[in-house]
């Protein structure tokens, strides 16, 4: 391409026509110029030296960036720069894939080329993507298989919800199971719902929870709402929201009965199963270690969790500063305070030391020994 673009190192943007550049990269035989998109923003990659590609911005669904903000920068020695929103840098290294996906390994962001286009099918760029965010299920040895989780979030539903499905006849014929959920800073509770019948006992026993009701959080609940399939039932959505109304300012106990919850079982299910944690395991990542803990089949191995339970099901505010995100919980745990796990984690049934690098084999060992 001619015309190299020049980066203002005061505002950190790139002097460039966005349209201009869109229009000459259509035929670049470079491999990273282009432009390239994942779920919050769209890029353009310009080479702006010999060693150096610049990625600014050409639309962002955050406010905190505008089109032709720099945010980040890779180098011929396969190492990156990236802004993150509060304008710090990370360092990383960088990957290209043949599915058109360059990976940023040092904060695991994925980017699509968008164009030129890959020649690469859909689904196999869409499979590549799931392996690189680290949402897979996997056999690793005749009797044991892996399912691993990175996150719980909220736009994670569907890839979570699909990769149980899609590996139902795994999970029912696999002796043992190893459920990985290091680095899984929570979400909803809703991920693992389907998981759960491969795991649990009959019954589970919630400890319980009291919500503030506050306009706030019901304007989120109507929010969520929405983004609902037309086929999915709201009944319980509505209850909780007619609840609150009706408690402005108080707190409410949506479960005050109770009792335990009766779990569908699955027909086949593993008979040994290990779930990794450590300590960014958090939240709702961190429920699911309470829930896991009470089947008798289930051992819980790693490091104490995170240790943010106490309050949680947090919600972005807007509370008018753009240069901030502010996250807040709508609920406090009841077994409060006598059984705190804020700062403190969920302890494993078997700690795993700094000595053991491997802790899938370690588990591995483990069950088939």
């Amino acid at each position: 391409m001619s015309g190299a673009s020049e980066t203002d190192t005061q505002t950190n943007s790139i002097s460039i026509d966005i349209q201009d550049f869109k229009k000459k990269i259509q035929s670049t035989k470079d491999k990273y110029e282009g432009v390239w998109s994942n779920e919050n923003y769209t890029f353009g990659i310009k080479k702006t030296s010999e060693k150096e590609y610049t990625g600014f911005i050409i639309e962002a669904k955050s406010n905190a960036w505008k089109p032709k903000d720099i945010k980040f920068k890779l180098f011929s020695n396969d190492e990156f720069e990236y802004a993150l929103l509060d304008r710090t840098l990370q360092n990383g290294t960088y990957q290209l894939y043949d599915e058109g996906i360059l990976f940023l390994s040092g904060v695991n962001v994925s980017l699509v080329k968008q164009t030129p286009k890959t020649k690469v099918p859909a689904k196999q760029v869409k499979e590549k993507l799931l392996e690189l965010e680290g949402f897979y299920c996997k056999r690793i040895s005749s009797k044991t298989s892996i399912i691993k989780f990175p996150s719980f979030e909220y736009h994670h539903l569907k890839t979570i919800d699909s990769l149980i499905e899609n590996n139902k006849p795994l999970l029912e014929e696999s002796e043992n199971l190893i459920i990985d959920l290091r680095g899984n800073p929570g979400g909803t509770t809703d991920a693992y719902q389907k998981l759960l019948p491969y795991i649990s006992g009959k019954t589970i026993r919630h400890l319980g929870a009291e919500h503030l009701a506050t306009q706030t959080y019901i304007d989120n609940l109507e929010a969520y709402k929405k983004t609902l399939a037309k086929d999915i039932s709201t009944e319980g959505i509505d209850n909780q929201i007619k609840k609150l109304k009706e408690n402005l300012g108080k707190f409410v106990n949506f479960n005050a009965s109770a009792k335990p919850e009766i779990i569908s079982l699955a027909a086949k299910s593993p008979k040994n199963i290990i779930v990794l944690c450590d300590k960014g395991t958090g939240s709702s990542a961190e429920y699911f270690l309470i829930i896991a803990k009470q089947s008798k089949k289930v051992k819980v191995f790693g490091s104490p969790s995170y240790g943010a339970l106490d309050y949680g099901n947090a919600y972005m505010i807007d509370f008018g500063c753009k240069d901030y995100q502010l996250l807040m919980p709508t609920y406090r745990a009841l077994r409060l305070p006598d059984y705190p796990i804020d700062n403190i984690g969920i302890q494993p049934d078997m700690y795993i030391d700094k000595s053991v690098k491997d802790w899938v084999s370690f588990a591995v060992e483990y069950l088939e020994d």
